[in-house]
């Protein structure tokens, strides 16, 4: 039987910003993100902080700012394919485990 694909998913869970820099509102400088991933019945995930450097010249406006430009932010800025190996070889681990937990009942 085939293995199943593995679905990748980001969830950006906030955004740390300034309240004024260089005459500008609400300028982001940290992202709060998820990164899960499922196969199957087994889902894994990581999280983690990623910190934006301040850009006047591509500045974008909180109020425009969308999911997909925070995303981009994240994939420039992180080894995404070392991420999709982690979570893969978790994936792996849950539908093939090696370990097993034993509870005495003494």
């Amino acid at each position: 039987m085939a293995k199943s694909k593995i679905n990748y998913k980001w969830v950006i869970n906030a955004l740390d910003a300034k309240i004024k820099q260089d005459s500008k509102d609400n300028v982001i400088y940290n992202i709060h993100w998820g990164y899960y991933a499922d196969q199957s019945d087994n889902s894994v995930s990581m999280i983690g902080t990623y910190a934006v450097l301040y850009d006047k010249d591509n500045f974008i406006e909180y109020e425009d700012l969308k999911e997909s430009d925070v995303i981009s932010w994240l994939e420039a800025g992180l080894d995404v394919d070392s991420m999709k190996q982690n979570l893969s070889d978790q994936l792996s681990m849950l539908a093939n485990p090696t370990d097993v937990v034993l509870r005495p009942n003494w």
